[in-house]
């Protein structure tokens, strides 16, 4: 069994939820499951791989909330390594690598980051250099807060200096936001709960209320999913397969219905949505897989002429790391492709974070790795994003141990937005990704995810869908603000 060892320092007490997070991604970028175990200051990290691999996990930072970092690749040791030192350098190394690639690209870069670059560099040859280990760790963590101040910085030069030139092409495809405003049908039966969504492409006002602002006839939406097959979604119990067989034909006839009434401003139509390689004890991954295909060839056989987005969960492919068999979802999505599935369009559902079902929080670098991994397919890619930003009362509307997620503590809504400000920048300034869709317009529209919604449930908007206004405005269309 492979182990990678560390000296935690003295100012850092792992949290429980922090544990729960590590991994371990080995060469072939795939996250492994792992057993952590904490003995005093020694963390020990098991795997059932005795290979190299970067060990990710949840980093407090002073100003930015809690996000995921990750050390450089480590061979296994019988000594443990200095983990602040190791974060460090991981860091600090995706940070110098990230800035050259684009300085050699033509991106300008004031003086005072390339300083603040040196300035962490430094810090970090005098951690690895020292032998007092609470000075080590003291430059150590110095070096992580500036490498991140850094990394926010470069990401949003890079997105504010691409994006306009992006903007400004009329050759390259538009950057589009979408927002989930209104639920178009609802259908009930039994255990089984569907929902087939609306979402609007057009511009949002945030001045106007949930009640106020439906798409019309001259609005363009996108229509789905068609199913989602994310855990806690359909409530499909762990039957015999002939049960299965009667669900799926029962959820194939309402998609034959939907697709009869498709709207016809239609842009997008999402088939499936919460495909990741993994089953769930409500849906198995092999049911899960027999109901895609027989799913498009149901759009095939009613020649849907609209473009057709397939989103799969966990794009990270961190749930990998604790659970036991299962695939990468790139690895899913590309054998969709090699059946020749009619697939337009590749979704990234992210559920930023939420425990269990959600995405620990991350950097926009590694936001900038995601996309550049998930482009491989070939496909425009859409992300479908969740992120709470809580008014202070939801955690009084029901029971945490009720809930199906949690919401992470280690980020303020403040932290939350600035980085949601970052990342859409970043998520612009990429050719391959074609747009960003809110998953939630009220907070009341899906109760697996508190506090997911752009206004709550009384229809106040929230500070985000300002920040998406503005976004709209100053990144999008400046022309406007020209004229």
């Amino acid at each position: 069994m492979g182990q990678h060892r560390f000296r935690l320092p003295d100012f850092w007490s792992l949290e429980k939820h922090q544990a729960s997070c590590i991994h371990v991604v080995g060469l072939d970028g795939i996250p492994s499951p792992c057993r952590v175990e904490l003995e005093g200051q020694i963390l020990t990290i098991s795997r059932g791989k005795n290979e190299s691999g970067k060990v990710h996990l949840p980093y407090p930072f002073v100003d930015r909330g809690e996000l995921s970092v990750c050390t450089g690749t480590l061979p296994e040791s019988d000594s443990p390594y200095d983990l602040m030192t190791e974060l460090a350098r991981g860091t600090l190394n995706r940070l110098r690598n990230q800035l050259s690639t684009w300085q050699e690209g033509g991106l300008v870069v004031s003086a005072s980051l390339v300083e603040r670059v040196d300035q962490a560099t430094e810090e970090l040859g005098a951690s690895i250099v020292h032998s007092d280990p609470q000075l080590k760790d003291h430059l150590a963590r110095s070096c992580i807060e500036i490498a991140m101040d850094c990394i926010f910085q470069l990401s949003t030069d890079f997105g504010d200096q691409v994006a306009a030139y992006r903007v400004n092409q009329p050759e390259l495809s538009p950057f589009v936001l979408a927002a989930n405003v209104q639920k178009r049908i609802s259908l009930e039966e039994e255990d089984l709960s569907r929902s087939f969504d609306l979402w609007e492409i057009a511009d949002w006002d945030s001045s106007q209320s949930m009640k106020t602002r439906f798409p019309t006839a001259d609005d363009e939406v996108i229509y789905g999913p068609l199913f989602d097959a994310s855990a806690g979604a359909p409530a499909w119990s762990g039957d015999p397969a002939g049960e299965f067989e009667n669900r799926k034909r029962r959820v194939l006839q309402k998609c034959r219905e939907q697709l009869a009434n498709l709207p016809a401003n239609t842009r997008l139509l999402h088939a499936i949505s919460g495909l990741n390689g993994i089953g769930h004890r409500h849906l198995s991954f092999p049911q899960q897989q027999q109901l895609t295909s027989e799913l498009f060839q149901v759009i095939e056989d009613m020649a849907v002429e609209v473009p057709i987005l397939a989103s799969f969960d966990f794009p990270w492919a961190e749930r990998l790391a604790w659970s036991v068999g299962g695939m990468h979802p790139l690895q899913v999505a590309d054998s969709l492709l090699r059946q020749a599935l009619p697939i337009s369009f590749i979704g990234l559902d992210i559920n930023l974070d939420y425990w269990p079902a959600g995405s620990v929080v991350r950097d926009p670098l590694q936001w900038i790795d995601l996309i550049d991994i998930w482009s491989q397919l070939g496909l425009p890619l859409v992300v479908s994003l969740r992120i709470p930003q809580s008014s202070g009362r939801d955690a009084d509307e029901k029971p945490e141990e009720k809930r199906v997620n949690v919401i992470r503590q280690g980020m303020s809504n403040r932290q939350r937005l600035n980085l949601v400000r970052v990342v859409l920048k970043v998520l612009a300034a990429r050719p391959s990704v074609h747009g960003c869709i809110f998953r939630q317009w009220s907070d009341d529209d899906d109760s697996r995810f508190p506090a997911a919604g752009l206004v709550t449930t009384c229809g106040e908007p929230k500070d985000l869908l300002r920040e998406l206004d503005r976004f709209q405005c100053d990144v999008l269309k400046p022309e406007e603000m020209d004229s």
